[in-house]
């Protein structure tokens, strides 16, 4: 059984953007890393299939942020 299965039941994961991403993006604006240690999907829950980022959600995703801490 993989270990992913035995946490819930999850399935696959699938994701606009990652941790890695938005913390680039982040630096970039000049936003001070968060509190929270951000950490790749498969070092949380080995086992479980992921997908991402998907590719043209990431960059609405970064756009979001921008506008977010632009203000």
């Amino acid at each position: 059984m993989r270990r992913g299965a035995r946490l819930g039941g999850l399935g696959r994961i699938v994701y606009a953007s990652s941790s890695a991403q938005l913390s680039g993006w982040l630096a970039d604006l000049g936003v001070p890393p968060g509190p929270v240690r951000s950490l790749p999907v498969p070092e949380v829950v080995p086992g479980v299939p992921v997908d991402g980022p998907a590719p043209g959600l990431d960059e609405q995703v970064r756009v979001l942020h921008e506008r977010l801490h632009r203000r």
